[in-house]
């Protein structure tokens, strides 16, 4: 696979931290980052839990701070609460690190 530019899926708080543009896939048999769309800029990222009551935002925001090493609470989701496509806040300056390890996964 050649490179890949996962920027797209990333806009800076003005304090430099990070939203990313993620479309969850809810249900799924397997959890983590598993693609990446290109053309509008989604982070795509699978969860068991089923999309009802708030239990696939939650597995989502345990999946991304697992994946990311961060702790829960400096994941926020902050758009798409009810929408497949949400909008996360992660409470980390370290962009080049999060890049990085999207990239690592995808490779």
């Amino acid at each position: 696979m050649g490179f890949l530019d996962v920027s797209k899926c990333f806009q800076m708080t003005l304090d430099g931290q990070a939203i990313l543009n993620v479309k969850v896939q809810p249900a799924a048999k397997e959890e983590g980052i598993i693609g990446y769309n290109e053309w509008n800029g989604e982070l795509k990222i699978a969860v068991k839990a089923i999309a009802e009551g708030g239990k696939a935002n939650k597995a989502l925001i345990h999946v991304i701070s697992k994946s990311f090493n961060l702790p829960k609470d400096a994941v926020e989701i902050t758009a798409g609460l009810k929408s497949k496509s949400k909008k996360v806040k992660l409470s980390t300056t370290n962009i080049q690190l999060i890049k990085s390890i999207i990239e690592r996964t995808l490779m």
